[in-house]
């Protein structure tokens, strides 16, 4: 499939199984863009697609983070778990 995204075409090729999220990202790439040319309608096209791309990539490491941060915890409470079972 081809895509457009501030005026430039890129084909994608995604697998099956990765087509729904590759229109979803295509999707949230094409609002974002939509939404700072809007705001801020003076920045050039090259300046809109590094912004998005550091905002995305921004909540992706945030998202990472959170996870990490998650999976710790949940490891710590279930160590604490087998500790006061085995003392059982």
């Amino acid at each position: 499939m081809e895509v457009e995204i501030l005026g430039c075409v890129v084909k994608v090729r995604p697998d099956d199984a990765d087509r729904d999220v590759a229109q979803t990202v295509i999707a949230l790439v094409n609002r974002e863009t939509a939404q700072l040319k809007q705001a801020r309608p003076s920045l050039r096209d090259t300046d809109v697609a590094v912004l998005v791309a550091l905002k995305m990539a921004t909540e992706k490491v945030k998202l990472e983070q959170e996870f990490k941060t998650a999976v710790f915890k949940l490891e710590k409470s279930i160590s604490t778990a087998a500790d006061r079972l085995n003392r059982v």
